[in-house]
């Protein structure tokens, strides 16, 4: 299967170019200000695609899980679920382990660990908005904006994918072990900086 996978394109995905594929995957911030006519622009640009699966996760620019699951009628939103399609089974969630932006969210988890054990081992692919702690995460300023219990459990987990973007400078495509099996993990940020400048989707097969 050909999977397309962008994120961060904050209002400006009808910028990008999308590449043919089988499965259409989008890690979150559709928004830039968490504005309803947003979410419904990007509903029908996913209506345009022509892959035949698509699948959504939110960020932390976009509106409440709840409004985003009435808005998004042209993919599976994917909220803290098992997905599974023509034998791959993904996972994707669209909680967000701190809370800083410009609109307001209502998500809390007192217990990041045990939100984590609810997703099981061996899946095909993970998403997430935000990525694990010291991969892909690295600021133009040098800090690390990761989560370190998303890394933990990763080295449980094992997906052979995780699709993630939220820190826009960390695009790109990483490789990684956990206990002798190596994990591909891919930060997906469309917008480069705050810019208009735009990375590629990116492409695998699976």
């Amino acid at each position: 299967m050909k999977v397309v996978c962008t994120s961060d394109t904050h209002g400006m995905h009808n910028y990008l170019k999308i590449p043919d594929g089988d499965l259409f995957i989008f890690g979150g911030d559709i928004s830039e200000t968490g504005r309803i006519e947003e979410l419904i622009e990007f509903n029908q640009f996913l209506g345009e695609l022509p892959h035949k699966y698509k699948i959504i996760t939110d960020g932390n620019h976009d509106l409440s899980p709840e409004k985003v699951s009435k808005l998004i009628t042209n993919a599976y939103y994917l909220q803290h679920e098992l997905l599974e399609i023509e034998n791959l089974r993904i996972w994707g969630t669209s909680w967000q382990f701190w809370l800083s932006d410009q609109i307001q969210r209502k998500k809390t988890q007192a217990n990041p660990l045990e939100f984590w054990k609810e997703v099981p081992a061996g899946i095909d692919i993970l998403i997430t908005h935000f990525p694990p702690y010291g991969i892909g995460d690295l600021t133009r300023s040098g800090s690390h904006l990761g989560s370190k219990d998303l890394l933990s459990a990763l080295r449980r987990i094992k997906p052979k994918y995780h699709i993630f973007g939220h820190v826009h400078e960390g695009y790109g495509i990483f490789k990684e072990s956990f206990n002798n099996f190596e994990i591909t993990l891919i930060n997906a940020s469309a917008i480069i900086g705050f810019g208009s400048k735009m990375n590629p989707p990116i492409v695998f097969t699976l």
